[in-house]
């Protein structure tokens, strides 16, 4: 770590008085940095350059938008980063404020702004690197994938006694013909057939780990921070993070919170009538449940902590499924 300070020092002519390391694991390196006129934040995201720089254009992008992104600052000879142990290295400006709470209408109706905000500003925005971050293309094998794993899951624990598996095995059939509903609407729609093949400039951005912990508020404005996933995608993406917060700080699926939440996000983004399609046939599709079995998420849960989490999926998947057959 000495060496790296000593390199930050030189590299961008400060003066590093007090370091402490946030975060040091396989996946990134996230350093506070205190100098004698301000505190930094130095990170890296143990990732290829060319990603570093897609995340930074699109951060840049954004940012003239009106987006409040922490500033990154420059080495001395003007680069965005330099390299540590062969990734890139970058530092940011220290951002701070508390995180917006999900416990309000009023809060759910600003996160939704936010985020509706970022999804519409980013319209127009493209790289040399965007057909590599576009994750379009790969929803249909999404979708068929995620299917048969939930299928195979339930097929090699259907005999299983353990209670916590028969419970879950229990549930499945609801999942599984809910999610080949939504399969079949996402095949048959023109519209998404259609969003598949726009250039990446007509696509969205999405921040790719959208919750309230990296949303520090203040009266005057929220700053977003940690844009390490962002990527081509649809609103969907985003709105689902938030939608899983919200259920598990509530215990439940609340109609009303997403209500709040989708008015505050359609005064800043209003999507036409196909794309609340769109949105309603992803939200509807069981990717948290799959995610949930396929890591295991159960292991570490009751039983009533389980039997909570698959209700609350169910209600929320049966409501999205509605939403979207008001819209075929």
């Amino acid at each position: 770590m000495n060496t790296l300070i000593h390199m930050i020092e030189e590299e961008y002519e400060l003066k590093i008085v007090r370091y402490e390391v946030m975060r040091d694991s396989g996946k990134s390196l996230v350093v506070v940095l205190h100098t004698p006129k301000a505190k930094y934040l130095g990170k890296s995201l143990f990732t290829t350059a060319e990603r570093q720089d897609f995340i930074l254009d699109a951060e840049e992008y954004l940012r003239k938008k009106g987006i409040a992104i922490p500033n990154v600052k420059r080495t001395k000879d003007r680069r965005r980063y330099i390299f540590w142990n062969r990734s890139p290295f970058l530092i940011q400006e220290w951002a701070s404020g508390p995180m917006l709470a999900l416990n309000s209408p009023a809060r759910l109706r600003r996160t939704g702004s936010t985020l509706g905000k970022i999804h519409a500003a980013s319209l127009g925005f493209s790289s040399p690197l965007s057909d590599d971050f576009n994750a379009s293309s790969t929803w249909e094998e999404e979708y068929e994938k995620d299917l048969a794993s939930m299928k195979l899951w339930k097929d090699q624990h259907a005999a299983c006694t353990d209670s916590k598996h028969a419970m879950i095995v229990w549930h499945l059939p609801f999942f599984l013909i809910a999610g080949k509903i939504a399969a079949d609407s996402l095949h048959h729609s023109s519209y998404f057939q259609k969003w598949k093949q726009l250039p990446c400039s007509e696509h969205f951005l999405c921040h790719g780990d959208f919750n309230n912990g990296n949303l520090l508020s203040t009266k005057q404005k929220i700053t977003v921070i940690d844009w390490e996933d962002v990527r081509y995608d649809f609103p969907s993406k985003d709105i689902s993070r938030v939608l899983s917060l919200l259920m598990r700080k509530d215990g439940d699926w609340d109609r009303h919170g997403f209500r709040q939440l989708m008015k505050g996000y359609l005064r800043e983004n209003p999507l036409t009538r196909r794309q609340r399609h769109l949105l309603y046939v992803d939200l509807a599709f069981p990717h948290i449940t799959e995610r949930f079995l396929r890591q295991k998420q159960y292991l570490d849960m009751t039983e009533n902590e389980i039997r909570q989490f698959l209700k609350r999926e169910i209600k929320k998947s049966a409501y999205m499924l509605e939403k979207m057959r008001a819209l075929e």
